[in-house]
């Protein structure tokens, strides 16, 4: 019987984005004003974190509303380049747990896959920095093939490998409706970025990444 695909998000889910967004939008901020003469102040951190897992288009259009799609690229391609400095100077980390998690699901013959609605080279970096490529099948996101949810993401994923069965695990709503759409397990993150209220249609919520290892579905070697 061939073993379920696990789908995994990747801010928020296996790498805490925060841990390297907080700096890098201020650094974004900084630039805004200062290059691009454009007068905005800092958001709170909690409008802040509330963008993280969003497409860029997404995350801009709130942090800026009404300004030119000209302005939301420029503005990403600064954010992307402070968090890659902040990653390779070692500020970024992963959740608790992550790597033996990853390593367990690869010794069970599962194949793995990250969809993200980040950027291709941030996806990449964030990856190859803490060594996790060889557990992965491929990586796919959002900036690598122009998609404009995670349900169309993880569509083409699914298609593309066949996938006739799996489990979707990240922590916001898309994440849960990426699952949902393509006839996935859904699994809520609710360490990350999204709470219980938007996790509310997962079919299971974990609290730690290491429960994973507990889900029947999962369990033993194919």
């Amino acid at each position: 019987m061939r073993r379920p695909a696990v789908v995994f998000d990747l801010d928020g889910t296996l790498f805490d984005a925060w841990s390297v967004a907080r700096e890098a939008f201020a650094a974004t901020f900084r630039r805004l004003r200062s290059e691009a003469g454009i007068g905005v102040d800092l958001p709170s951190e909690a409008v802040l974190r509330a963008q993280l897992g969003k497409t860029y288009a997404e995350m801009w259009a709130a942090l800026l509303p009404g300004r030119e799609l000209a302005l939301y690229a420029l503005a990403d391609a600064w954010m992307y380049e402070a968090e890659l400095a902040l990653i390779r100077q070692g500020k970024g980390r992963l959740y608790p747990g992550v790597p033996e998690v990853l390593q367990a699901l690869t010794e069970r013959g599962l194949p793995l896959f990250i969809a993200s609605n980040g950027r291709e080279e941030y996806v990449a970096a964030v990856i190859d920095h803490f060594d996790l490529r060889r557990h992965f099948v491929d990586l796919y996101s959002a900036g690598r093939f122009r998609t404009a949810t995670k349900s169309a993401l993880v569509a083409k994923l699914r298609t593309t490998y066949g996938l006739a069965s799996g489990l979707m695990v990240g922590d916001r709503k898309s994440d849960v409706d990426a699952g949902r759409e393509n006839g996935f397990l859904t699994v809520g993150c609710l360490y990350g970025y999204g709470d219980a209220a938007e996790l509310r249609e997962a079919d299971v919520t974990i609290e730690a990444p290491q429960e994973l290892l507990a889900l029947p579905v999962l369990a033993g070697r194919g």
